[in-house]
């Protein structure tokens, strides 16, 4: 008794430190935990879930400067295909479209960055490294293209001016999340600029597909390129020729 007298006064503070310290611990690893699952879900959007869980592990996207390919993809035609359906299933059909193409995306590892419109905005090098960007970005385009080919069968459209005009362009670039309120996961730059203007010159030349010089050099002998000719874009002195990729036979 006389022992359990003098412990008493030691162990009922030792039982309250541990007790807090066990709290404390648990309520760290709930609050990382939560910080964890935020941010999966705020980079979902944006990547495939693999790439997100891998941007958490390493603590997040930081914003600077990358060399980057950018892939900009613009639906043509959208029009005449939605003259005969109605909003409603205007709107079903072009969710599809991008669900599809997004997910080919995802398949050849490229960041969506945003919709814009009709069009869809694409990025390799971006959050994580990827040294082979421009390879992997024109990959996505031609499999873009078998996408809408598919998609086009599914729809009894294939004989419809229903198109895509696709786009790509490789340089440095300013990447992370930008904005003041809402802010979005972006690229900014002329690379950005430039890759824009290229998928609204496929028109001009009558190609679904045009990349820039840059993105072909990068890409060594992993495709065939047929050369489309030069053309002008705004905001450059020089004109610049663009290519057609082609895969291997």
């Amino acid at each position: 008794l006389v022992g359990r007298l003098i412990l008493w006064p030691v162990l009922t503070p030792l039982a309250a430190g541990w007790t807090f310290y066990a709290a404390a611990a648990l309520g760290e690893y709930l609050r990382v935990r939560r910080g964890r699952e935020q941010a999966i879900a705020e980079f979902s959007p944006f990547t495939n879930p693999h790439v997100a869980q891998q941007l958490v592990e390493r603590g997040g996207i930081e914003t600077g400067r990358r060399e980057v390919t950018l892939l900009f993809s613009d639906i043509r035609g959208f029009t005449t295909l939605s003259e005969t359906r109605t909003p409603e299933e205007v709107v079903d059909l072009i969710n599809r479209y991008f669900t599809l193409q997004v997910e080919v995306v995802f398949r050849n590892g490229g960041t969506l960055d945003k919709y814009i419109g009709d069009c869809i905005m694409a990025i390799w090098g971006a959050p994580l490294d990827d040294a082979q960007h421009a390879k992997n970005a024109v990959a996505c385009a031609l499999d873009m293209a078998d996408a809408l080919q598919a998609f086009k069968k599914e729809l009894g459209a294939e004989h419809l001016e229903f198109d895509v005009g696709i786009g790509l362009h490789s340089g440095p670039a300013v990447l992370g999340f930008i904005g003041s309120r809402k802010r979005e996961y972006t690229a900014i730059g002329d690379t950005v600029n430039v890759a824009s203007r290229i998928e609204g010159l496929t028109k001009d030349a009558k190609r679904r597909i045009l990349v820039s010089k840059e993105t072909k050099d990068l890409c060594g002998d992993a495709f065939d390129f047929v050369s489309c000719g030069t053309f002008s874009m705004k905001g450059r002195a020089q004109p610049a020729e663009l290519f057609e990729p082609r895969r291997k036979p």
